[in-house]
């Protein structure tokens, strides 16, 4: 190997080990802070499979544009629950809890959006493609 060949393929390695652990620490952390039973409670008297005409669908009100856009297949409603967590924490890394603005604290989140600055939103952007390519959709 060349002398740039070695320090380059170190850093690659080297990045591919933080985007891995930063995506399995992002997946447990959001796991463990939001009790998505409390928030499709709030959002939808905990009925999983809500359809009320509202243009939300599901136990946690997903607009269908941002079901798909976080991985989700088909309609929120007809979702089973463990989808509709799995896209929910998907949003969650997205958007934080402002996508449920009324009802995040519920879930055990203030319902203040938190501004990051936008290399950190990119790389969290970055990130959250990342963990998207390796979970399973249905």
């Amino acid at each position: 190997m060349t002398r740039i060949a070695k320090p380059l393929i170190k850093s690659a390695t080297a990045a591919a080990f933080v985007a891995a652990s930063m995506s399995l620490s992002t997946g447990i952390a959001h796991a463990d802070v939001m009790n998505w039973d409390a928030v499709a409670q709030c959002e939808s008297g905990g009925n999983w499979t809500a359809n009320t005409g509202n243009g939300a669908y599901g136990g946690l009100q997903f607009k269908q544009a941002t079901w798909n856009e976080y991985g989700g297949v088909g309609n929120p409603a007809t979702a089973s629950k463990q989808e509709q967590i799995a896209v929910a924490n998907r949003v969650l890394a997205g958007q934080g809890p402002a996508a449920w603005p009324k009802c995040a604290g519920a879930g055990g989140l203030p319902p203040v959006p938190v501004v990051l600055p936008k290399p950190v939103r990119q790389l969290q952007q970055t990130v959250t493609e990342i963990i998207s390519l390796f979970t399973p959709h249905q």
